[in-house]
């Protein structure tokens, strides 16, 4: 489901990172080309890169920045193919005569993809001076990869990233000369938590994980980054008991198999306890026997999730426990 940020929170520093990125962009390209290059003020969804490639059947170029230090993720930018072959030609000094026969083509020759290469590691430097000078630490942006895309190739080349839910940013592209084309950026949603603390959507309900696997922990917190649910974390019991202590908890997602302490131990533990006996849990771990989940709902859990699974799974099994939200604030 695509979901506009009409319907939901735009964090103003995010916004203002977009606004400079673009002015940026527009200002670097038009330079870089040597004829005015506009990308138009964006609409913004949460959205993911299959519900743009694989939704039709047209051809597109991907530009693929990967953000380095401080940060993880990949900034994903995704041109027409024409739009990639308009600006390949104009860097290899083609007129514009000649560019629109590759056009009517839709041919990105080995040349203009030298070219439009050449023009995909600029950009991804461009995003990286506005972000170094935005984000209070230290990150380093560089491309990846770039390549022709369209439906038939995105999952080879995508793979899991192809479902994922990012900020997508869909604008018209200008290029002068030429008629208008179309211009999208794929911000990793979890980066708006990342960059500056702010979140999307109104957290009303606050979820304590308790899990050893960093991966597994960053995965959860990714899947939520979207949703009313706030992720707070520990790695064992004695952390777990101290966050009950000072922190409101709604909800506990609990690995079963943890060092010292094991989840059923913890969850007894928390069941036995006064003040948090009454918060709901949910039991997580890969491959458990039968007697394993018996015994995790005998101990008070509400429900078991077996690793690894979806972000639909995950919700599927939560969406009953969150608190009802606060009517959002617009921007």
């Amino acid at each position: 489901m695509v979901e506009t940020l009409e319907s939901s929170i735009c964090p103003s520093k995010l916004k203002e990172l977009i606004d400079n990125t673009i002015s940026k962009l527009n200002a670097d390209c038009t330079s870089l080309l040597g004829r005015n290059f506009g990308i138009s003020k964006p609409n913004i969804e949460i959205s993911t890169l299959g519900n743009l490639i694989e939704s039709n059947d047209r051809n597109y170029f991907l530009i693929k920045s990967e953000l380095e230090e401080s940060y993880h993720g990949n900034i994903c930018t995704i041109l027409q193919l024409k739009d990639a072959i308009k600006i390949g030609s104009i860097l290899l000094g083609s007129n514009d005569a000649e560019i629109k026969v590759k056009l009517e083509k839709e041919d990105l020759d080995e040349d203009c993809t030298d070219g439009v290469t050449e023009f995909s590691g600029q950009f991804s430097g461009i995003i990286d001076s506005v972000f170094r000078n935005k984000l209070s630490k230290p990150v380093h942006i560089k491309l990846s990869s770039c390549t022709t895309i369209n439906k038939d190739n995105a999952s080879d080349i995508l793979q899991d990233s192809l479902s994922d839910e990012y900020l997508h940013l869909s604008s018209l592209l200008l290029i002068k000369g030429f008629d208008t084309g179309q211009y999208n950026m794929f911000f990793p949603i979890e980066s708006v938590d990342e960059f500056f603390g702010e979140t999307i959507h109104e957290k009303t309900t606050n979820v304590l994980i308790t899990d050893n696997s960093v991966a597994d922990v960053r995965k959860i917190k990714k899947y939520l980054i979207n949703t009313p649910f706030k992720v707070i974390c520990s790695t064992n019991a004695k952390e777990t008991f101290t966050i009950l202590q000072k922190e409101k908890i709604h909800l506990i997602l609990l690995e079963l198999n943890l060092p010292l302490q094991n989840g059923i131990e913890i969850c007894k533990s928390i069941k036995k306890t006064p003040y948090t006996r009454g918060i709901p849990l949910v039991m997580i771990s890969g491959k458990p026997t039968q007697e394993a989940v018996i015994e995790s709902l005998q101990a008070g859990a509400r429900d078991f999730l077996v690793k690894p699974f979806n972000k639909e799974q995950l919700l599927k099994k939560i969406n009953k426990f969150k608190v009802k939200e606060k009517p959002a604030t617009l921007f």
